[in-house]
């Protein structure tokens, strides 16, 4: 099972589970973030590769298995999500590891290119694999001398390769010296290792790590030589100019490098500071002062509250979060009953801590109080599709981002405007005509009609929980071709 709810929980996906004569290989799958961590464990010894904040299930794992854990291990400072390294490492006594070149605040060991760590009847050998940061490295599971799995971080995904934008201002040298670095360190290093390596990978698909990760949670480096256009036999002109061909970071990313690099306050603490329910007075005078208010519900067909941000639990909540606003944010939360939890733990794994509360009672509780409410205009695909009655007093609004458009095409004279540059381009969305909003899944959609719904605009149209490939497939519409 992989979830994003309050702890990470493994999965048993092909070869997400790997047990050998001796060895054990869990992946730990979070898919709101489209991140995976590893648990390895050898003659009950065990490592701990790129853990989550939440950091509890580990340790229920190894105890589940009568192990120890010997290692905790990051395979670059990660831009994208607050690792529970610190706090696992504290906990448990294990020892922190990096690749070299690594700088962190904390007491680690910083290993070199090729060291071995023993752990149980096996090893974990470093390759140092810089690009995506200076330390990026990989670490491969080492057996009876035999090389049976790669830990590749976020220097090789499926069918593509880290960013290489996010260590330009830390390590002092350009995006394109760092790709150039990436390209000799997947020639040099990871390509070297035999077919039938297992690759597990840092990230999936979804995540804002790799410009289009494919699906997937485990390949072999054969695969990916067949598969990945890094891989294949092309100049490092070629791979730096397609690897740097990449949207802006998100605004988070810089600010969790930080956490990470000096280590992460203690998340129980935390957890409790923020967990905090409020009555609707409390709320309200909050959000009258100017805090965020964020609403996870999935479902909102009777309104959202004025002025409120609707990101659901089912969109990438957290990654979303981090796009569109700043680390520092005031954030009081609107969630479905029972997921208050759920929505402040997403929020923290990305460094967001400045949440005041949640709203006890949640939405229903709000309007029982007589508050203001907006309403979504939520339609069936028909009438959303509907622009007979004065065309030219209809515009489509495509949220998705670039390399959607690109992929898959847009619904025909449709605006081409990415959730996170809506705020930044409402000069370019009318006032006076009905808007027809929609992205892949329906859930940009909705964020970006209550942005929209802070800056005035009223007349527009939504579909529940379906887009683009749901409209061409039920309407058989011709969609237009982006180049």
């Amino acid at each position: 099972m992989n979830t994003c709810n309050a702890t990470p929980a493994y999965v048993n996906a092909q070869k997400a589970q790997l047990i050998g004569e001796n060895f054990y290989i869990q992946q730990f799958q979070v898919s709101c973030l489209g991140q995976f961590s590893y648990y390895i464990e050898s003659n009950n010894e065990a490592a701990v590769i790129d853990p989550m904040r939440d950091y509890e299930e580990y340790i229920k794992f190894s105890e589940s298995r009568n192990s120890v854990i010997k290692y905790v291990i990051l395979t670059h400072i990660h831009a994208d999500f607050v690792a529970g390294h610190v706090d696992l490492a504290k906990i448990t006594g294990a020892q922190i590891v990096l690749g070299p070149q690594a700088v962190t605040q904390y007491q680690a060991r910083i290993t070199q290119d090729e060291e071995l760590l023993p752990l149980g009847n096996a090893y974990l050998r470093v390759l140092h694999t810089p690009g995506h940061t200076l330390e990026s490295s990989c670490f491969v599971l080492v057996v009876d001398g035999k090389d049976y799995a790669v830990f590749s971080g976020d220097s090789l995904f499926l069918e593509e390769v880290g960013r290489p934008d996010l260590a330009s201002k830390s390590s002092g040298l350009t995006t394109q010296q760092l790709a150039s670095l990436l390209y000799h360190s997947l020639r040099n290093k990871i390509m070297k290792l035999n077919d039938d390596v297992i690759l597990y990978p840092g990230h999936g698909a979804g995540s804002a790590c790799g410009k289009a990760i494919g699906a997937g949670t485990v390949s072999t480096i054969g695969e990916q030589k067949l598969k990945n256009w890094a891989l294949q036999n092309i100049t490092e002109e070629e791979f730096v100019k397609t690897s740097t061909d990449i949207p802006t970071p998100p605004q988070y990313f810089f600010h969790d490098v930080q956490i990470n690099r000096q280590g992460a306050s203690d998340l129980q603490s935390i957890k409790q500071k923020v967990t905090k329910a409020l009555n609707y007075q409390e709320f309200t005078q909050i959000a009258a002062e100017g805090a965020l208010i964020l609403d996870s519900r999935d479902i909102v067909n009777k309104g959202v509250i004025k002025g409120s941000i609707n990101i659901t639990q089912v969109a990438t909540l957290a990654s979303f979060v981090g796009i569109l606003f700043k680390p520092d944010q005031k954030i009081v939360i609107v969630a479905d009953e029972g997921k208050e939890e759920q929505t402040i733990i997403r929020l923290l794994r990305i460094g967001y801590e400045n949440i005041l509360g949640y709203l006890d009672g949640g939405f229903d509780n709000y309007v029982r109080n007589g508050g203001e409410v907006q309403q979504l205009n939520i339609v069936d695909l028909k009438d959303f599709l509907d622009t007979k009655d004065q065309p030219q007093n209809h515009v489509f609004i495509d949220c998705r981002n670039p390399v959607e458009f690109k992929t898959t095409g847009i619904v025909p004279g449709s605006l081409m405007i990415p959730l996170f540059q809506i705020e930044n381009q409402l000069d370019l969305i009318p006032k006076d005509k009905t808007l027809h909003i929609y992205c892949r899944s329906g859930a940009r959609a909705k964020t970006a009609a209550t942005i929209l719904l802070r800056h005035g605009y009223s007349d527009f149209v939504l579909v529940q929980n379906a887009g683009l490939e749901h409209i061409v497939k039920e309407h058989q519409i011709k969609v237009q071709k982006v180049e």
